[in-house]
């Protein structure tokens, strides 16, 4: 990936969300997307003055980018794991830019109905 300057355009389809980048010299954060970030990645990414997403790397069926697991709230011993059909236009050289939702409607009403049956006895539920 060649170098980048603050006035470049994001060589990711992912853009900066601040309207203005913070001054040179701040701490910059590099993680690779999950589907549901941990506790640490989300700490990392509240500390950070920059946020990159590292996206330009190989996809990894058996890593978080596309699955993660739900473990109740009355037994966490109690796990699931809750994973995102993907389709992986290049073999295993596709980048994780590249993955591809194999159903995005599927995947959308899977993961609603899975949050809903490990968390809605959440007293935070109604927030989510």
């Amino acid at each position: 990936m060649p170098p980048t300057r603050l006035s470049s355009p994001p060589a990711s389809t992912a853009v900066s969300s601040a309207a203005e980048l913070p001054p040179p010299g701040g701490l910059c954060a590099i993680h690779q997307p999950n589907l549901f970030p941990r506790l640490t990645t989300l700490a990392k990414l509240f500390a950070a003055d920059y946020w990159i997403v590292l996206d330009n790397v190989q996809f990894t069926r058996r890593d978080y980018q596309h699955r993660t697991c739900l473990a109740t709230l009355g037994d966490p011993r109690r796990r699931q794991w809750l994973t995102i059909p993907t389709h992986l236009p290049h073999g295993r050289q596709t980048t994780v830019r590249e993955a591809v939702l194999a159903d995005p409607d599927r995947s959308r009403r899977r993961v609603a109905g899975m949050l809903v049956q490990y968390y809605s006895a959440s007293p935070h539920w109604p927030v989510l």
